[in-house]
């Protein structure tokens, strides 16, 4: 039977196909600075022991944040390596349009490109070639023309990466994911960046299965163009004869290979329909066609049976169809495309991170890095501000502690050697204060307290006498002792001389003369009296002296905790922030340039 006009139609177009590889050199140059500049700048950060030493939380934090910068530059660089090492590949391809069937191991993927290479017109040639042993170096070869089909092993699964070329199509198959080599299924993964197209078989067995939705979706996120086939939708099943009889051969029943139901091919469309649409949305619809089965077995058959109903059921002509469409139509716009798809892709997925499929070497996934490194030094920072608050509150009442115990033991004798002891005690409890609770933060920290907590110096602090001058004038004195002393005499006076009268008599008598005595008195003393200046002992300076060393204590403490934190911040908290600064700054200094390659 001659082959359907789906199938000329389709080797025609090959013969068509007129395509020039794009030129991004100058963009593939560009990207290439940007990438090995960051490497080179991220090389240059640099982690002192002492802020590695400080606190063990943090530091784990910042070499986190450091080596993801750092392996982030080298991957980065290798990856791109990886692409322009495939555009290689590409460059041996370039006038051909590139159609790369990938999927899981026994799709039917060998069978399939069989198929279109042995069912060409007569008088076209095909060139078959394998690519880059699998297991071997990864590096790309030359190419290696052979002169038949795709190599298999013994479990049917492809075991190099192979093609064909035939008119401007290159046809390349790839080994199977989950091979039971896993070099394979790496290696497929490697060469799908270079294709134009490509073709994802799922077997009918069980269609669509959960690490192939994974494997579409790494593929719609490459922007990579797609057509998803059912494939090996064919059964063996029993056969009649006319006489209502099971058809036999030898004495055993034969089994018929045939085209699996219509009904049963619907509904598997449908489903793998259904479930692409969940993982990729409206947005990339345009990346694949219509989804239908096929089975090449049942195609073959036809042609060799002559079975024209078997053929067009298995769909394979209307693959054809397809693949003519988008050759004849698409292949120059898919060829052009697919080199910048391959930079694009390469910067939205493993540097940019957009798709979430690269994992942590990616710029979202160091800057939350870097932000958790924030986070956790505000964190420490207000721990911190917290625990000098307390060191001050502390030293308050240690202060106060201390000089109300030795208080009441000072005098004038033994001030010096006193106020030596408090100021000592208290300098050794701010001491250990201030160190627990800087160690509370820090695993080590440099700094001394011994020399800086010391507030003492002699002399300051002696204990003298209070006295005060006081002003006695002697006239007022004087009139006072005549006053006194005369008015006694007269009072005793007048008494005696009325001895024989009445005692209210008497008493009258006598105080009469007292007061005239007094008068004479006092004039007498104030005409014989002068001043002069008395210096009086009005007690000792104590009190003063012990407030004004407790104030001491207090201003110098005060300023010895804000010295201790000035010290922290200056030789860690600043060169550490120096080295977040560094870090973001080269961070969005790269990010800024790679989004501008595109």
């Amino acid at each position: 039977m001659q082959p359907i006009n789906s199938i000329n139609n389709f080797y025609e177009a090959l013969k068509d196909i007129s395509i020039i590889n794009s030129n991004l050199d100058e963009k593939r140059e560009e990207l290439k600075k940007i990438v090995s500049d960051y490497q080179a700048n991220t090389q240059k950060i640099s982690l002192s022991p002492n802020l590695l030493n400080q606190n063990k939380e943090l530091a784990g934090f910042l070499e986190t944040s450091v080596n993801l910068l750092k392996e982030s530059s080298y991957k980065w660089v290798e990856k791109f390596d990886a692409l322009l090492e495939k555009e290689k590949f590409r460059s041996d391809l370039k006038n051909y349009f590139i159609i790369i069937i990938f999927g899981k191991v026994k799709a039917g993927k060998s069978s399939l490109g069989n198929f279109i290479a042995h069912n060409k017109p007569q008088q076209e040639r095909v060139t078959f070639f394998k690519y880059d042993e699998a297991g071997e170096e990864q590096s790309i070869k030359k190419l290696e023309e052979i002169d038949e089909g795709f190599e298999t092993n013994n479990l049917e699964c492809t075991i190099t990466i192979q093609g064909f070329k035939l008119g401007g199509m290159a046809w390349i198959d790839t080994p199977g994911l989950g091979s039971m080599t896993p070099q394979n299924g790496a290696l497929a993964k490697e060469y799908i960046q270079s294709a134009d197209y490509i073709i994802y078989p799922t077997s009918s067995d069980s269609p669509l299965q959960a690490d192939e939705i994974s494997q579409i979706n790494e593929l719609f996120a490459q922007n990579k163009k797609v057509t998803i086939c059912i494939t090996k939708s064919d059964t063996k099943e029993r056969k009649k004869d006319k006489e209502g009889k099971f058809i036999k051969k030898d004495g055993e029943i034969i089994k018929f290979l045939v085209n699996k139901p219509l009904e049963n091919r619907k509904k598997q469309e449908e489903y793998v329909k259904t479930e692409i649409e969940k993982i990729i949305g409206k947005n990339k619809e345009s990346l694949f066609g219509d989804i239908f089965s096929i089975s090449s077995h049942t195609a073959t058959k036809g042609l060799q049976d002559d079975d024209r109903e078997l053929l067009e059921n298995s769909n394979i002509p209307k693959f054809y169809e397809l693949i003519t469409d988008v050759v004849k139509t698409k292949s120059k716009r898919l060829k052009e495309e697919a080199p910048y798809d391959g930079l694009k892709s390469f910067i939205d997925n493993d540097i940019l991170g957009l798709n979430g499929l690269s994992g942590e070497l990616t710029i979202p996934h160091i800057k939350n890095s870097i932000n958790s490194l924030d986070e956790k030094i505000i964190e420490i920072l207000d721990n911190l501000d917290n625990k000098i608050f307390n060191i001050q509150s502390d030293t308050s009442s240690e202060i106060e502690s201390v000089i109300a115990k030795y208080s009441i033991k000072i005098d004038k004798s033994n001030a010096q050697e006193i106020f030596k002891q408090i100021d000592k005690e208290i300098a050794q409890n701010i001491s250990n204060i201030v160190e627990k609770n800087i160690k509370d933060i820090f695993d080590q920290f440099s700094y001394s307290l011994e020399n800086t907590l010391s507030t003492f110096s002699e002399n300051d602090f002696n204990i003298e006498d209070k006295h005060t001058d006081i002003v006695v004038t002697t006239t007022q004195r004087n009139k006072a002792i005549g006053a006194s002393i005369l008015g006694t005499i007269a009072t005793i006076g007048a008494a005696v001389a009325t001895g024989g009268a009445s005692l209210l008599v008497t008493g009258a008598a006598a105080i009469a003369a007292g007061v005239v005595g007094s008068c004479v008195g006092g004039k007498m003393g104030e005409l014989s009296g002068n001043q002069h200046t008395e210096r009086v002992n009005i007690g000792d300076n104590k009190e003063e002296v012990i407030q004004k060393f407790k104030e001491r204590q207090m201003n110098i403490h005060s300023l010895n905790t804000h010295e201790i934190y000035k010290n922290i911040k200056e030789s860690f908290f600043i060169p550490l922030g120096d080295v977040i600064k560094e870090m973001k700054e080269e961070m969005d200094k790269f990010e800024s340039h790679i989004k501008k390659v595109l």
